[in-house]
C-alpha cells in the first residue's frame, strides 16, 4: 500500500532530484539512489517504473552531450540483449521475496559497489562478447527483482582501460535501455498503470536535478576522477542510510 501522499511525494521529489544530480554527473546511479529511498513508499512493482522512467527521460536529455563510440554499438546491443532475457527471472524472484529482505539486499548491493570503486581496485580486465553478456545479464536479473541494473555493467565498464567519458557515454545509454525494458516488464507482471499518476511529479524533479548537475560542472570544472568520487559517495552515504532505518524499524 502507498502511503499517505505527505510522505510519498516529498521522498519522490527529493530521491528524484538527487538522482538526475548523481545521472548528470556520473552517467548512472540515478536508480541506486532513488530506489533504495522509493522502497519506503511505494510497493517494489510501482517503484520500477518510475524509476525507470526517470532514467530514460534522463538518457534522452544526456543523448545530446554525450555520444556513444562507434565501437561500442554493437556490444550496447548484446549487453540490451542479455540484460532482457534475464529481467523476467528477476522480477519474479522480487514478488516472491520478503520487503525487508529486498531492501536490505538492495542497499547491500550499493554499499559494497560504492565501497568497492571508492577503493580504487587495480583490477583491469579485457573487453570481450562474454563479459559483456554477463554484465548485462547480471544487470536484468538485479533490475527485475530490486529496481537497480547499474552496478555489475558498472563494475564491469569501471575495471576495463576503457577511459571515463566514453565508459559513461555507454553506461547512460545502457541504462536507458534496461529502463526501457523494466517498465514493460513490471507493467505486464502486476505494476498495472497507478504508477503513471506519479511521472508529472518524478520527472520534473529528475529533470531539475540533472540541470543542477550541469550548472555545478559548468561553474566548478572538476577532473573526472573527483567527479566520480562524488557520486560514489553519495551513494555510499545513501545505502547506510537505509540501512541504518532499516536496523530502526526492526528494534522498534
Amino acid at each position: 500500500m502507498i502511503l499517505d501522499a505527505w510522505i510519498t511525494i516529498p521522498v519522490l521529489i527529493f530521491s528524484a532530484i538527487v538522482g538526475g544530480l548523481v545521472r548528470r554527473l556520473s552517467g548512472f546511479g540515478g536508480a541506486l539512489i532513488m530506489s533504495p529511498l522509493l522502497m519506503w513508499v511505494f510497493p517494489i512493482p510501482s517503484l520500477i517504473p518510475i524509476v525507470m522512467s526517470s532514467e530514460i527521460f534522463g538518457g534522452i536529455l544526456l543523448s545530446r552531450q554525450w555520444k556513444l563510440h562507434a565501437d561500442d554499438r554493437l556490444r550496447l546491443w548484446k549487453m540490451l540483449a542479455c540484460s532482457a532475457i534475464f529481467l523476467p527471472a528477476g522480477i519474479l524472484i522480487g514478488n516472491y521475496a520478503s520487503v525487508s529482505l529486498i531492501k536490505m539486499f538492495t542497499s547491500m548491493v550499493v554499499l559494497l559497489f560504492a565501497l568497492y570503486l571508492l577503493s580504487k581496485p587495480h583490477l583491469k580486465i579485457a573487453i570481450n562478447s562474454l563479459f559483456d553478456g554477463l554484465a548485462g545479464a547480471l544487470s536484468g536479473l538485479l533490475l527485475g527483482s530490486c529496481g537497480i541494473g547499474g552496478p555489475p555493467a558498472a563494475l564491469y565498464l569501471n575495471a576495463t582501460h576503457q577511459e571515463f567519458m566514453r565508459t559513461r557515454a555507454l553506461l547512460s545509454q545502457f541504462v536507458s535501455g534496461i529502463s526501457l525494458f523494466a517498465i514493460v516488464g513490471a507493467s505486464l507482471m502486476g505494476a498495472g498503470l497507478d504508477w503513471v499518476y506519479y511521472l508529472p511529479l518524478a520527472i520534473p524533479a529528475y529533470s531539475l536535478g540533472i540541470y543542477i548537475g550541469g550548472r555545478l560542472l559548468f561553474h566548478n570544472p572538476v577532473p573526472d576522477s573527483s567527479i566520480k568520487r562524488l557520486c560514489l559517495m553519495l551513494l555510499a552515504c545513501n545505502a547506510i542510510f537505509n540501512l541504518c532505518l532499516l536496523l530502526i524499524s526492526k528494534l522498534l
